[in-house]
């Protein structure tokens, strides 16, 4: 029914070095007893920052199912952020993220990730 956020959305370790598994960390509650939630995680498409699967291969977004209830919920997302095809050069990098409730209803989320070379 509805996503509420108790704690937004962190990254780390940051600032980090890449390429490196990045943890996405944050509460969340639903109205509901449980709820079924998508989190997508995106990145801009010109820079060269990725998210890379276990396989290999390069996306610029990234999408877990979660499970949320009544009770505030730590959730993490583990996901390797590299580096691929693009502009270089970045000293930062917005990680976007949007939750889809059961209802379709979507909740924004943002995290900058500071990037050492």
């Amino acid at each position: 029914m509805a996503i509420f956020v108790d704690q937004d959305l962190t990254a780390s370790p940051n600032p980090t070095t890449l390429p490196k598994r990045v943890e996405f960390q944050q509460t969340l509650h639903s109205s509901l007893a449980s709820e079924a939630i998508l989190c997508a995680y995106s990145l801009a498409e010109a820079h060269n920052i990725w998210f890379q699967d276990s396989d290999g291969s390069l996306h610029k977004r990234v999408i877990r199912e979660d499970t949320i209830g009544r009770t505030p919920q730590v959730t993490t997302d583990r996901i390797t952020m590299t580096t691929g095809p693009g502009v270089g050069g970045l000293l930062t990098v917005e990680v976007s993220q949007s939750i889809r409730d059961s209802e379709g209803n979507v909740i924004p989320g943002l995290v900058v990730v500071q990037i050492q070379s």
